[in-house]
């Protein structure tokens, strides 16, 4: 069955907020009701519980069922497709930590630059009183 497509994802912190039951995240994303409860078995996804027990689906575990989904009908089992979650957020760390080296870098550089130009400059009377 194919995946209905799942509208943009929003910017602010209304994405982790679980709003939907599992019938109406089974009918956004197109994956059935069964089969959401096999990927939280699994542990793919992990919705949220209300005070009676029922899961709660947020627009961040609509983008993981898509995911999940996605990567499973590439051929990929769950302990594969746990693992390549597990790296794409490693990767994600990883890019977000070289780019406040380089903005350290840059800074660093921009400062080294400054105090070169600092030693630079000309010999006047004002500077050797």
């Amino acid at each position: 069955m194919p995946r209905k497509p799942y509208g943009p994802r929003r910017r602010d912190n209304l994405n982790s907020v679980p709003k939907y039951s599992i019938a109406v995240a089974s009918d956004l994303s197109g994956v059935p009701q069964q089969q959401l409860r096999r990927m939280e078995e699994s542990g793919l996804i992990t919705p949220r519980r209300t005070d009676g027990k029922t899961r709660r689906y947020s627009d961040d575990d609509m983008t993981q069922i898509a995911e999940v989904g996605d990567l499973a009908n590439e051929g990929i089992n769950a302990a594969g497709i746990l693992y390549i979650r597990g790296l794409r957020a490693e990767m994600e760390a990883l890019r977000a930590e070289n780019e406040a080296l380089r903005e350290q870098l840059a800074t660093l550089r921009d400062a080294l630059q400054a105090t070169q130009n600092q030693g630079n400059e000309p010999v006047t009377a004002a500077n050797n009183e």
